[in-house]
Order: structure tokens, then sequence, then C-alpha cells
């Protein structure tokens, strides 16, 4: 009875060592991916060749600042600013919500512009990366990026009026709006006005084909499911084209909602970064959906600690693997 008492002492002895080994385990695993790195693997073309499909990456989250708990945007201050040059992992101001990587080319109070495939800051042309590339024509099939027009990016502490914008940059300013204010309702508008008179004031407005009643300049006017300014551009063209314009004028005022209020003038809580992907004609990036605020800023990539050929079937490791990758770290410019 004893040899069996002793041996059942051991064995709960033993569970509760093996719990406490595991739970410190557990404890230390998820301070290091709350607090110091963040693993992320490359999903698309953007970043190419700088960063190919497959790489899989650490990023430092401390440099710029750890959340001070998990899933929230409350951040300990960290080492540095982002800097132009650097790439970074950041959760995207668009509706999708994932986290991109993409390289940072402006920060704030820098002006950014793009003529044909040349990126201009404050004035200067930038050079590409060293592994970055053009190429003929993304195949997602974009307009607009072969120009853009100039854009200054927002600082801390600089206030701007959403009925003074263009549609672009009233987008934008949604945008970052909406990750200033991550819990809150932030909407896009454009206001259509006829010859001065608003489609809010009046019931129909005159077009080609009949009259537009105002629900039905409302299914185009509200933007709110969309976050890439092209397709709204394209869209207020569309409108401009269906109202007959002979003798009017026809003009889109933007405004924006944040929690049903219309916001007369706002001013920037947090500084902004300009981010494009080093693969230029193949990225979905700042030039569409707009700036990245810092609240939305959430690591460093460092480097690629693994990599994966998808091209390559599985049963075929000592090529599917790129190790001349592994540990390779990654460059700012």
């Amino acid at each position: 009875m004893d040899q069996n008492a002793s041996s059942k002492r051991s064995e709960v002895r033993g569970l509760i060592r093996f719990s406490k080994e595991s739970l410190s385990a557990f404890g230390l695993t998820l301070v290091f991916i709350v607090y110091v790195a963040q693993a992320f693997r490359i999903p698309s073309s953007s970043m190419e060749d700088s960063l190919l499909i497959g790489d899989q990456l650490l990023g430092l989250k401390f440099t710029y600042g750890s959340p001070v708990l998990p899933f929230t945007h409350l951040k300990f201050p960290g080492l540095k600013d982002p800097e132009p040059g650097e790439v970074i992992i950041f959760k995207t101001p668009s509706n999708n919500g994932k986290d991109y990587i993409k390289r940072c080319v402006a920060g704030p109070g820098q002006t950014v512009e793009i003529q044909g495939r040349t990126l201009i800051v404050d004035g200067n042309a930038s050079e590409l990366p060293p592994e970055g590339k053009h190429i003929l024509r993304g195949h997602r099939g974009f307009s607009g990026i072969e120009h853009f027009a100039p854009y200054r990016v927002p600082s801390k502490g600089e206030t701007y009026r959403p009925s003074e914008l263009s549609i672009r940059d009233a987008l934008f300013l949604k945008h970052i709006i909406h990750q200033e204010h991550p819990r809150s309702e932030v909407r896009l508008h454009l206001n259509l006005v006829l010859d001065g008179v608003s489609s809010n004031e009046t019931k129909i407005i005159r077009t080609r084909s009949g009259v537009l009643s105002v629900s039905e300049i409302a299914r185009h006017t509200q933007l709110d499911t969309l976050d890439n300014w092209v397709y709204i551009a394209e869209i207020a063209k569309q409108l401009r084209t269906s109202v007959d314009a002979q003798g009017s004028q026809i003009e889109l005022h933007p405004k924006i909602f944040l929690d049903g209020n219309p916001v007369g003038e706002y001013t920037i809580q947090n500084d902004n970064y300009f981010m494009l992907g080093d693969n230029r004609d193949n990225s979905l990036d700042s030039r569409y959906w707009g700036v990245v605020n810092r609240k939305f800023v959430k690591a460093q990539a460092l480097i690629v600690y693994f990599s994966m050929d998808p091209d390559v079937p599985f049963w075929n490791p000592l090529e599917k693997i790129r190790w001349d990758r592994s540990g390779m770290l990654i460059r700012s410019t």
C-alpha cells in the first residue's frame, strides 16, 4: 500500500511539475508574440524582388512600440519612429483589416508625387530599392498608378476640413479617422450639387435618361464599403456623365461622418506614413487607400527565417526550400 501511495504521489507531483513547465513555456511564448516579435508570411508579389511569395519573416514589435495589451492599439513607447526606407508590418487602413507589409517612402509632413514611373518626395526623385522593380502593368488591372497627384502626408496636430478636400484626399482622411477611432463608425458621402442645388435639398435631378431620385443618387454617393480612391473616382466620373450637364454646373462635395455626426474639421492625433510595395506596378498600397497612421504600425521587418517556393511541389524539398534566403536580413534603403 505504501508503495502504491508513494507511486501515486509521485505521479501527481510529476503532473503538477509538467503543468507548471507547460504554463511557463506558454506564458513566455505569449509574451514573445505580444511584445517582442511578429511572424509574417509573404502572400503576394507586391514586395518582389526584395521579398518573395513564401518568405517567412520576423518583425520586431518593440522597435515602434509593443501593445500595452493584446488586440489593442494602445502602445508602450517605442525605440524610434518609422523612417523612410524601412520595411514595416502594419494593419491596413482599408476595410479588410489584414496585416500588410510595405516599404515606407515618406513620413509626416513630406509630399509624395508619382510621375510616370518616378516617385518624387519633397520635389526630389527617389530611386527604387535595389531589388524593387516595375513591370508592364500589374495583373490586378489597377488604373491610376502611373500618375499620382501631389499629396502631403498629414502630421500630428494638423487640421483638415473634409469639404475643402478632393475626393481622394477625403477618402484618405476618412481612413486616418478610422485608424484613430477604430471602434467608431466612420462614413464617407459625396453630395452632388447641380447649379447650386444640393441633392440633399431636392427630390429629383434631371439626367439624360430622365430624372434621378435622391434615393438613386444615394446608391452612388454612399461610399462606406469602398476603400480605394481609384474606384471612387470612376464612380464619380460615371455619376457626372449620367447627369444632363448642358448649361449646368456639377460639383461633388465630400462629407465625412463620425458616429453619425458630420465632421466639419478634424485635427490629426498621430503622425502618418506613406507605404509602397517594391513591385511598384503590382501593389495595393498608399496610392489607393492612403497613409498608415502611427496607431496601426505593428513591427519593423527584421529577418527572413524560412522560405519556400510555392511553385515547387512538396515532394521535391531540396528545391522547394529556398536555403539561400534563410537568415537573410531585410534591408532598409
